[in-house]
């Protein structure tokens, strides 16, 4: 019995990690249809980061997917760039031809709340940066959380330490405000759960230089294989040489890919229901997932919380998602 793809729209601020979770999400074997992907600022400014998103999906032979361009500035005060992980492009030290495809006009969050009422029950959503786009679109439209199906997040710290403070992960921490409106707004009677992807599981899915190459050889001479070899190459070079400086190892953690993979194969990871909230004012945590593990809040759990993973699966899915695309002339 065949059955109807899954609506889903992308969510991205496109940096490294980003792409390659677009990439994935234009070839998993998942029957998903992708409506469309909206960028927002974060890894880079938004218009680095809508052009980065429309150059990879035109690398993937998806530029026909529109690229909603939505929120260039955080609710919260200022927060800095992460180019310092991803390279002044964002794309570390690959380099993509200009996108054929404008831009779409529309923007980010009218697209984002218009997908939900056209697909209201099914559509998945996806965020891979920071969650201000969502945010608006929930203060445009507050049922949101019961349009949607399933709704994914890459964002937080639960049990792990942060990446970019010590208690705070990157996404959430460069714009809290948007954070806290979004976690407080899912999970409701009716409503959906967010599904929280965060460095607790990402931290354990990685790859390095053996990978790259093991794919190398594999994509020799198909239809984009050397297109995408010498992406994969240049943008993770970049992020090796990075986590080379500050951890002594050349890897790269995939963050976004993981959270993708998830939204199409939940069964990817092991979850845990509790309370979330962000913290948006505190000295040394603002940025702060703090979850309620026991329920002393009294509040109704918001939040899926991925514990574990299974790390070598997505591992594998995804670089055979990057074999079929480069079988793709």
């Amino acid at each position: 019995m065949s059955h109807e793809p899954e609506p889903i729209v992308i969510d991205v601020d496109t940096g490294i990690d980003d792409a390659l979770a677009l990439l994935y999400a234009c070839a998993a074997p998942a029957a998903a249809e992708i409506l469309g992907v909206s960028t927002v600022v974060g890894n880079v400014d938004l218009n680095a980061a809508t052009r980065n998103t429309r150059a990879v999906l035109a690398l993937a032979g998806r530029g026909d997917i529109p690229v909603w361009p939505g929120a260039a500035s955080p609710l919260s005060s200022a927060s800095a760039d992460a180019r310092h992980v991803h390279g002044e492009s964002g794309l570390g030290h690959a380099v993509l031809p200009e996108p054929p495809e404008p831009a779409s006009r529309t923007h980010a969050v009218d697209a984002i709340v218009a997908a939900a009422h056209a697909h209201a029950g099914r559509l998945i959503l996806v965020a891979t940066g920071p969650l201000t786009n969502v945010a608006l679109a929930v203060m445009r439209e507050p049922e949101l959380p019961s349009l949607v199906k399933r709704f994914v997040i890459m964002g937080g710290a639960y049990a792990e330490s942060g990446n970019v403070t010590p208690s705070a992960e990157f996404n959430i921490w460069h714009d809290p405000e948007a954070a806290r409106i979004v976690f407080r707004a899912f999970g409701g009677v009716g409503g959906a759960s967010m599904v929280a992807v965060g460095l607790d599981v990402t931290r354990k899915m990685t790859f390095d230089e053996k990978d790259v190459a093991a794919f190398a050889a594999s994509a020799a001479g198909k239809p984009k294989g050397a297109a995408l070899t010498r992406f994969i190459e240049d943008a993770s070079r970049f992020y090796f040489e990075r986590m080379e400086a500050s951890q002594g190892r050349r890897h790269l953690v995939m963050h976004d890919p993981l959270a993708v993979a998830v939204a199409l194969d939940p069964t990817l990871v092991e979850t845990r229901r509790a309370a979330v909230d962000v913290e948006t004012s505190g000295r040394l945590t603002t940025g702060a997932t703090i979850a309620d593990w026991r329920g002393q809040w009294g509040r109704l759990a918001n939040t899926e919380v991925a514990v574990s993973v299974d790390a070598e699966r997505a591992r594998k899915m995804f670089f055979e998602a990057m074999l079929r695309l480069a079988d793709r002339a």
